[in-house]
This record gives C-alpha cells, structure tokens and sequence, in this order.
C-alpha cells in the first residue's frame, strides 16, 4: 500500500515539475506591486534564455509573482535584492495569472540570485 501511494507521488511531483519552464539568468528592469494583488517583476528579453509559458502576446517579460505561494514576500525580497545590487536573477514559470478579465502574464514560482 506505501510503495502505491509512494509511487504516485512520485508521478505528480514529476508530472507537476515538468509543467515548469526555466528563465535566465536575465537582468531585472522593473519592479511593482500593485493592489490587484499581484507583485511583478519586469526582465529584459534574452532570446533563448526565456521561460516558454504561453500567456498573452507581448507580456513575456512582465513575470508575476505566484500569490498562491507562501513564500510570496520572500520572493518579492530576492527580485528586490538582485534589482538593487545589479545582480541576475534565474527561475521558474508555472501558468498564467489572469489580471481581473484583462490580460495575462506568466506566473513566477521560482527565483534565485545568480551572479552575471
């Protein structure tokens, strides 16, 4: 019975990383945050070193910051951080947030400060 349920969470933990498309490493140009509930980082395009998350035309460099993330604030510190010190950052989208009925951008779920 443990080695089943074992098994299958295994499968969804593969199944649910392989969704996930890396970025970077990329330079941060802006940062916001906003009362839609949403914190965004802005990065400059860089050919192949872009996540591929099929959102809306011309919001592939608006990342959103996952809101359903505990670690939300934590994240929003690491772009922070790596905007204020000049520093790359690299990462993972996952999804699309959908901004009221207006648009959407590729949700951030993984951030990390690399040096470029």
């Amino acid at each position: 019975m443990y080695r089943y349920l074992f098994s299958i969470a295994i499968f969804m933990a593969s199944i649910s990383a392989s969704a996930n498309s890396p970025f970077g490493p990329v330079k941060i140009k802006e940062l916001g945050v906003s009362d839609f509930n949403m914190m965004v980082v802005k990065i400059e395009s860089n050919g192949d070193q872009k996540h591929t998350e099929q959102c809306d035309p011309g919001r592939e460099e608006t990342l959103v910051i996952n809101t359903e993330s505990p670690y939300e604030k934590e994240m929003f510190s690491i772009a922070l951080a790596a905007h204020a010190s000049g520093k790359h950052i690299k990462g993972w989208a996952n999804g699309c947030h959908i901004f009221g009925n207006n648009y959407k951008s590729p949700k951030m779920t993984v951030i990390t400060i690399v040096n470029q």
